[in-house]
């Protein structure tokens, strides 16, 4: 017999050892262990689990779970966290939509905002006009030419004056406002430039509250009543996102009329010269001996105001179609336009509020189908 036959030989030991272990690796399929039951295995000391395997038998080793991660199936979820959940997705189109809504009307309003605060302004001025031709119509005769007197009396007192009529003392103001004021709110007229289809009041001075809605007679300048060495100034705002007044009467030219009306007297002018000057070039102002002239004053240009843009006009006859025409009073149209207006929006917005709260109420009501399945 061979040493290496023998039994106790160490070299037929390993030999015999490495093929037992051949033979168990190519017969064991692989097997794969849970998180858990790894996590088990490493929470065991290391001598223990050592000892432990060497006293175990192949077939004695454990035998880990094959369950791939993550197939785990979902918990079923309550038919209230579904309706919950469907309420607050409703809630959030809602917020949404309304959010979106406000943004629209906002938009809108403010590409809409020059021309709606101008529309609105035309209604008041033709309002405030009508009730200026109402007041005339019931001022007797006789308190018109009191009134005209004096106002011719006040024209004949700044011929010769130049400059220093535009600086009235305290008297002289006082004097001022109290003319041709028949309604106690300081409107002497309206003033009607048809190639800019502007049509405003004209009130006492040059205060910044009347040149914002209205057209304002400049104090030191003549009353606009007409008559030889008479020279009316009348100024109005350019240019506002509130207003038109007299934006574009840059448009005017040579030829152009407009006309003033005080009390029931229509006067027509025809523009003759177009002047831009500084402000404090009063020369085109100037009263003329024997002539009838009225100016029109704003400022220019547009956004800067550096300067101011003067547009004077000649009297010549007022045609006789116009002196016997009769107001229009388009306020009166536009109340009714409006009143429409907000009559229909309001019945719209309530019959919509009422069917939008219909199907709410409905729909709280109603059970739904997994209430129905319960019972």
């Amino acid at each position: 017999m061979k040493i290496w036959d023998a039994p106790w030989c160490p070299a037929r030991k390993a030999i015999m050892l490495t093929r037992q272990k051949s033979a168990v690796g190519r017969a064991r399929p692989k097997k794969t262990c849970s998180r858990g039951d790894a996590r088990q295995m490493n929470e065991q000391p290391n001598d223990a689990t050592t000892h432990t395997t060497q006293n175990m038998g192949l077939d004695e080793l454990p035998q880990f779970a094959d369950t791939p991660q993550g197939d785990v199936p979902p918990e079923p979820v309550p038919p209230e966290d579904k309706d919950a959940a469907k309420r607050r997705s409703n809630r959030q189109f809602i917020a949404i939509l309304v959010a979106m809504s406000v943004m629209l009307v906002v938009g809108v309003g403010l590409i809409l905002y020059p021309t709606v605060a101008d529309a609105w302004n035309r209604h008041v001025a033709s309002r405030v006009v009508a009730g200026y031709v109402e007041r005339v119509a019931d001022t007797s005769k006789e308190d018109r030419e009191a009134q005209l007197a004096r106002a011719r009396e006040y024209n004949e007192s700044l011929v010769g004056r130049g400059v220093t009529r535009f600086l009235p003392t305290e008297e002289e103001k006082k004097e001022y406002n109290a003319i041709l004021d028949i309604t106690g709110t300081g409107i002497m007229g309206y003033v009607t430039i048809p190639k800019i289809d502007a049509r405003l009041p004209i009130y006492h001075g040059t205060d910044e509250a009347v040149l914002q809605i209205a057209s304002g007679h400049m104090e030191g300048s003549s009353f606009p009543i007409g008559g030889e060495s008479t020279h009316a100034v009348l100024t109005g705002h350019t240019g506002l996102p509130s207003a038109m007044l007299f934006t574009g009467i840059d448009t005017l030219e040579k030829g152009d009329t407009f006309t003033v009306t005080v009390y029931d007297d229509v006067l027509t002018y025809e523009v003759e010269e177009t002047n831009v000057v500084l402000p404090d070039n009063v020369k085109n102002l100037e009263i003329q001996e024997g002539r009838d002239l009225v100016s029109l004053v704003t400022c220019t240009p547009y956004g800067v105001n550096s300067h101011r843009l003067i547009v004077t006009g000649t009297r010549i006859p007022t045609p006789e179609e116009a002196k016997h025409a009769t107001y229009e009073n388009k306020a009166l149209k536009q109340d009714v336009l409006i009143t429409v207006i907000i009559t229909v929006a309001t019945i719209a917005a309530l019959v919509t509020v009422f069917t939008v709260q219909r199907r709410r109420l409905r729909g709280a009501g109603k059970p739904s189908h997994h209430a129905k399945g319960r019972h």
